[in-house]
């Protein structure tokens, strides 16, 4: 626990010194954030494909198609959030670089108000509907069981995930890199260790196989949640709920919708890419195909995952520089992504071609699953440079309040190529042209957004 408060509004400040510099001292720490949050998935994927055995040799199988239908609600619901905290760093960051910290602080504040209330609607709207949304996308049986059994517990565990959201992108806007990802890892850290024993029943815990993955993240995100509360509030004092008055509530509220809620639209865009895309591979392929499909997306997250993290990086640089009119760094903010995208992007395609059959075998002892789900891994990471392209890019302009752009360049890669393609690829050519449709939509988006961002684009922030 730390031990060292800040006074209260301080911040690193990101417009002196080197911008890779301060790229790559956040780096690290939220790297190993967002692999722990990736691992979570990973070692759902693990316990649950491995579940069954001689008596009930399908339920690996089944299991993992279920979290490949759920996945696409719950995904949506963890988008909203992060449009939510996007547009919270946004503001925070760009009102630190204005020098402003007590509208900082009441930013902050209203918010995790603004989060609560509009996750609570929107996790209402999405249990109502759910049942629908399932058969919509061809699921029957038992994996639509499943699948209604995993999201009865994980979507309403959204509006806490919402409230972490909050607290980590705050930090993040002061320029902190240990404390943001310390409550990432803490969830994720006890939803792993939760996991066996829920999914499989050991000790006093009841068997809840799919469910009991649910419950996990569910706790871990609980206990995080109040983590954060008290490293935001009391540790760093960087929110302050005793000053907001009604007119500061608004327009708290209308800077961080600004910025916000186009950012939620954009990432709740490729969710329903996704749904899209699985819906496709689930009337087109067989239940194992839905399961293979769904087994090599979460796996691939390796690639992805210090990509994700850079795009945590980008926008508090991006953000306080943007604020302080120093439109220079924030363009080199951007090179120097890009840059870590290319080298981060070679390089984990080359290793995920390499061990592509030993590492799907940890998570699927079904031969006809991994035979279906190899190719992935030889077609697919060799383009997640330039995806990265893509959420570096939203992220970047999301910090300056110009969410336009990532709106744009993430609806041209999701629902006019990705979802597209995917379906006329799998229509083709089964899984394997799913694969390459992937492959084309990452490609042909991802640089259209860099060229666009360098060449064409403002470099300028919108005041806070």
């Amino acid at each position: 626990m730390p031990a060292d408060p800040k006074p209260s509004g301080a911040k690193i400040d990101l417009t002196q010194g080197p911008v890779q510099g301060h790229i790559l001292r956040m780096l690290g720490p939220f790297s190993l954030a967002v692999i722990a949050m990736i691992s979570t998935g990973l070692v759902d994927s693990f316990f649950l494909g491995n579940l069954g055995g001689d008596a009930n040799p399908r339920a690996g199988t089944i299991a993992l198609a279920a979290l490949g239908i759920a996945f696409p609600l719950t995904f949506i619901g963890n988008s909203a959030n992060i449009g939510l905290g996007a547009g919270t760093m946004s503001a925070i960051s760009r009102a630190l670089g204005e020098g402003d910290t007590e509208r900082a602080r009441r930013h902050a504040a209203a918010a995790i108000l603004f989060a609560l209330l509009v996750m609570s609607v929107l996790v209402t709207l999405m249990i109502l509907t759910m049942p629908f949304v399932i058969g919509l996308m061809g699921a029957g049986g038992e994996v639509r069981t499943a699948a209604l059994s995993y999201l009865t517990i994980s979507l309403p565990g959204l509006i806490i995930v919402a409230v972490n959201s909050m607290c980590n992108n705050t930090l993040r806007a002061h320029g902190e890199a240990m404390l943001p990802s310390s409550i990432m890892i803490l969830g994720a850290f006890l939803n792993m260790a939760m996991d066996p024993f829920l999914i499989f029943g050991i000790g006093p815990f009841p068997r809840m196989e799919v469910a009991g993955a649910a419950l996990a993240t569910v706790i871990g995100n609980g206990i995080a949640m109040m983590y954060g509360l008290y490293l935001v509030r009391f540790v760093r004092r960087a929110v302050d709920f005793t000053t907001i008055r009604l007119a500061t509530l608004r327009h708290a509220w209308a800077t961080i919708a600004a910025v916000g809620v186009p950012a939620m639209g954009t990432n709740m865009i490729v969710p329903l890419a996704t749904g899209l895309a699985t819906a496709a591979v689930t009337r087109m392929t067989s239940e194992t195909g839905l399961a293979a499909f769904s087994l090599a997306s979460r796996l691939e997250l390796l690639s992805v995952g210090l990509l994700y993290a850079l795009s945590a990086c980008i926008g508090s640089v991006t953000g306080q520089n943007g604020g302080a009119g120093r439109t220079d760094r924030v363009e080199e903010a951007f090179r120097v992504s890009y840059k870590i995208c290319l080298i981060w992007g070679t390089l984990m395609a080359i290793v995920l071609a390499l061990i592509a059959r030993p590492l799907l075998s940890v998570f699927s002892n079904d031969p006809a699953l991994i035979a279906m789900a190899v190719p992935y891994f030889y077609i697919v990471p060799i383009t997640v440079f330039a995806y990265g392209y893509v959420f570096v890019t939203a992220a970047g302009f999301n910090a300056l309040g110009r969410p336009k752009y990532g709106f744009v360049f993430t609806t041209i890669r999701s629902l006019v190529l990705y979802a597209p393609l995917v379906s006329l690829g799998t229509w083709a050519h089964g899984l394997m042209g799913a694969f390459i449709g992937i492959a084309v939509a990452n490609l042909l988006a991802g640089l259209a957004a860099r060229y666009w961002a360098l060449n064409h684009a403002p470099m300028t922030a919108r005041k806070s």
